[in-house]
């Protein structure tokens, strides 16, 4: 079958690899990975049941098929995307943000794939550590940090490489005064002394985990960068957040053995392609598949969701008026026939579709 004979997306291309990759892969793929299959697999293929909907004016009813719901599935969680996005705009502030961004060296990949639970809330954990080390202990500025961290665990081309994004207020509050302390200019902290303070709380926080720790380079990668007022740092990560690691656009060919998908190179800003073969295409995608019940995204300081307390004082601090919460609604299906909203009727379960009668 040719590529243009089929649609091409990531559950087709599952779909027609999946013996050849149970075949090659099946004794290194974990459970997580053979749920998250499972689930692009079915996904709103009827699998998960449908869902009943009927027009608010007209007579007009229909019956959708549910989708998966699973964070790996590109056709899933766009919602929750927006959801967080609208959640993470009300916190804002009127003050320059920085993005950090620690890298776990190559020496420790290996390491970190097969130890997953342990490692990644590590990575959280020391980056965190270092960034709050960093803001008590400036010259000047004595405050503690607010932060939102997102996990990554892949390349634009799709391999492994395991590393944190740190969207970072331009500012910290002095708890004991109440004090906010701006920091000024375009430089938050040195990026060199980052990496080196954070390759030491990672390599310590893994020996006390009881893990066996690698040789690692004296030298790691730590990038601090200035991003902004904060909301296209927060866009740019929300579009990695709940809905995959590859979008469906840019699957190119599949002639039947090798899978194309194209990528944007981070160096030369060119889109560039990666050939594949289909198993090994699929593997490559499904080794980014977290954790069971592992949150990926985390807030810190002031912006944590317990600590809306300081958050006001903040806000009160810098004069911004508290932003009203507005409920976030769910896209509206409109009627086919009519144009009017859709309502929801209830779920029709696989039992119940599968019963004659």
């Amino acid at each position: 079958m040719k590529s243009d004979d089929m649609k091409l997306n990531l559950a087709s291309i599952f779909t027609r690899y999946r013996d050849r990759h149970k075949t090659e892969y099946g004794a290194s793929t974990t459970p997580n990975q053979w749920s998250a299959l499972n689930a692009i697999l079915g996904c709103r293929t009827g699998q998960y049941g449908e869902v009943g909907l009927s027009c608010s004016a007209c007579p007009w009813a229909i019956a959708c098929q549910r989708s998966c719901g699973h964070r790996a599935c590109n056709q899933c969680q766009h919602q929750s995307t927006a959801q967080w996005l609208e959640r993470q705009e009300r916190k804002l502030l009127p003050v320059n943000y920085f993005m950090v961004t620690f890298t776990l060296p190559r020496e420790l990949r290996q390491l970190a794939k097969g130890h997953q639970a342990i490692i990644y809330p590590l990575l959280f954990k020391s980056a965190v550590a270092t960034l709050k080390a960093f803001g008590l202990n400036e010259k000047g500025f004595n405050a503690e940090l607010a932060m939102t961290a997102i996990l990554h665990t892949h390349t634009r081309r799709l391999d492994y490489h395991p590393h944190v994004h740190i969207i970072v207020p331009g500012g910290g509050i002095n708890v004991k005064r109440t004090q906010w302390h701006k920091i000024k200019g375009d430089y938050l902290f040195n990026g060199f002394k980052l990496a080196a303070a954070f390759r030491g709380e990672m390599l310590r926080a893994i020996e006390q985990s009881g893990l066996w720790v690698p040789a690692t380079p004296k030298k790691w990668v730590g990038h601090c960068k200035k991003v902004g007022r904060g909301l296209p740092a927060l866009q740019y990560l929300s579009r990695y957040l709940y809905r995959g690691v590859i979008s469906n656009n840019n699957i190119i060919n599949d002639d039947g053995t090798y899978v194309t998908f194209s990528y944007k190179d981070s160096d030369t800003n060119t889109m560039e392609t990666r050939r594949l073969r289909g198993e090994e295409f699929m593997a490559l995608v499904l080794q980014h598949t977290l954790p069971k019940g592992f949150r990926r995204s985390r807030d810190y300081g002031f912006l944590h969701g317990n600590a809306k307390r300081i958050l006001k004082i903040v806000q009160w601090a810098l004069q911004i008026a508290v932003p009203i919460v507005k409920r976030i609604e769910r896209k509206k299906i409109v009627c086919q026939k009519c144009q009017s909203p859709m309502r929801f009727t209830g779920f029709i379960p696989v039992s119940a579709k599968l019963k004659p009668g």
